[in-house]
């Protein structure tokens, strides 16, 4: 509890100092070896109060600080050799963490599955884990090539993910909306190549083909601030049945696979009439499984036994009760997508971007009324939809001028998405799409708030969405202090969220929590 206490009174303070100093906004890198090293990153410490615990969660908890974690990150940039014919770098970024939470609560320590604790409190793996990008880059007059682990963004939205079909995300510890999109995804490994051609348009062409290293979409763990709250049966086994499931899905991900598990996909970029477009394929597997029905149901029959003997024996499930069949199954689907940016000088110098995609044989599970409990099959069907934004710049009355944003505008951004399956039917499992039971079609809306305040020492950021059909919410209103110096910042914040109907709550409706964070960055 000492930690705790220590980081809020620093917390507190350091808020408070200097509120009326001029400073400036943040903006850090080390140079060295004349310029041919390029070091940056941050070291961060953020924490979650939650506010909203059910009383049966209340059960596993000590306290209301579920979520502690100390994570610092590295990239470096250094040139082998530039000139006007060849250029030559090598880029790498690691990242480290330490989430301390079960350290700060006796029941959350308990409660949390031995394996996916060690896999959550800090890194196991340096390929998986530590190493988030390592490849050298190679450029010589039109042609680029890069090889190794890259993190790719082919989409311009913020929040909504519609065209960027690269990379899986990992769930564990962050989520869109509170963090990057570079802190959210896993790095794989590609080759990667450019062509700058002289076509109208300056058309920019790009291939990607990954060899068969398949990274799969991870899951927030079961008793962990994002996680599903913990379920009291068989609690002594050490592991709850959506662990068990979700273990037994990471175990079945494809592994290194030259035959079988390759991706590869086309992009091209160009500027016409205005327009920054691009258009896209991908050709990969898909980042979460369907499920084979009838292994599932054995899968379920094998746990409680596990269950029933571990709490016998008085110890805790064993890896090698999980059974060795094949319960999921990760299936290739094709995408089609592109990109499109505009500047309106004409409409008041506002910004809109789009973002569309056509999913090919995308894979679905099936059965009953479409409940998770009554999969008795899976199928394919195709789906299509798009994101569209709107960002533009507002004077506030009397505010916009006044001595506290100092003639800084408001930065809006608006964005609305649509999707649609085809041949829809109500025995598909799709609650992971925000669609309702039976609902072909999802929409939503999403708002960004940016006002800068005191010459940029201050920043007041919201971000939040809304889904209409299902009726489901959610919202982060932060306060960035920048210190003087350059390195220094310090986030105070809270995210709510809400939903109208039970089914519609998914996981995240109870986790609204205080944000507290600490960040030097270089």
């Amino acid at each position: 509890m000492r930690r705790i206490y220590v980081f809020i009174v620093v917390l507190l303070v350091v808020s408070l100092l200097d509120l009326f100093y001029f400073g400036r906004y943040a903006q850090a890198t080390i140079r060295l070896y004349d310029g041919k090293l390029i070091l940056s990153g941050f070291v961060k410490e953020t924490m979650y109060y939650r506010t909203d615990q059910t009383e049966r969660e209340k059960k596993f908890r000590d306290n209301s600080f579920d979520y502690a974690k100390t994570s610092a990150y590295l990239e470096a940039l250094y040139t082998i050799k530039e000139s006007p014919d060849l250029t030559v770098r090598l880029f790498g970024g690691v990242k480290w963490w330490y989430e301390a939470s079960h350290r700060l609560d006796e029941k959350q320590n308990r409660y949390i599955a031995h394996r996916m604790k060690k896999d959550y409190v800090h890194p196991r793996s340096f390929d998986d884990d530590i190493l988030t990008e390592a490849y050298i880059d190679i450029i010589k007059g039109p042609w680029q090539v890069r090889i190794g682990k890259q993190i790719v963004i082919w989409g311009q939205l913020d929040v909504e993910r519609v065209a960027d079909v690269v990379n899986p995300l990992d769930f564990r510890w962050n989520v869109p909306g509170i963090d990057t999109w570079e802190e959210v995804k896993k790095g794989l490994w590609m080759l990667r190549g450019f062509y700058q051609s002289q076509l109208p348009g300056t058309l920019l062409f790009e291939a990607i083909f990954n060899p068969g290293y398949f990274q799969e979409l991870v899951l927030p763990y079961t008793g962990t601030h994002w996680g599903a709250p913990y379920s009291e049966p068989f609690g002594a086994s050490g592991i709850d049945f959506f662990s068990w499931q979700q273990e037994k899905w990471h175990r079945d991900a494809p592994t290194w696979n030259l035959g079988k598990n390759y991706e590869w996909g086309l992009r091209i970029r160009g500027y016409t009439w205005g327009i920054d477009w691009t258009l896209l394929y991908w050709n990969g597997l898909s980042d979460s499984p369907v499920i084979h029905p009838q292994r599932a149901a054995r899968l379920s029959q094998q746990y409680i036994f596990a269950a029933l003997r571990a709490n016998a024996t008085g110890s805790t499930i064993q890896p090698g009760d999980w059974p060795d069949y094949k319960v999921a199954y990760y299936k290739r689907m094709q995408t089609f997508g592109g990109t499109a940016q505009y500047y309106a000088a004409w409409l008041r110098g506002s910004v809109w971007r789009l973002e569309w995609f056509f999913n090919k044989g995308q894979p679905f599970n099936r059965g009953g009324r479409g409940e998770a409990d009554e999969v008795d099959d899976w199928t394919r069907r195709d789906t299509y939809g798009f994101a569209i934004s709107y960002s533009d710049k507002f004077a506030i009355p009397w505010f916009t001028r006044s001595r506290i944003a100092a003639s800084k505008r408001l930065d809006v951004t608006v964005t609305y998405s649509w999707d649609k399956i085809i041949n829809n039917s109500h025995a598909l499992y799709k609650s992971a799409l925000n669609h309702r039971p039976g609902d072909s079609v999802a929409d939503g809306f999403s708002l960004f708030l940016m006002q800068m305040m005191f010459n940029g020492e201050w920043t007041f950021v919201f971000i939040g969405s809304y889904k209409p059909r299902i009726k489901k919410w959610f919202g982060a209103p932060t306060l960035t202090y920048t210190f003087p110096g350059e390195h220094w910042r310090v986030d105070i914040g809270y995210k709510f969220y809400g939903a109208s109907r039970g089914y519609t709550q998914g996981i995240y409706h109870d986790k609204d929590a205080l944000i507290l964070r600490i960040r030097y960055e270089f």
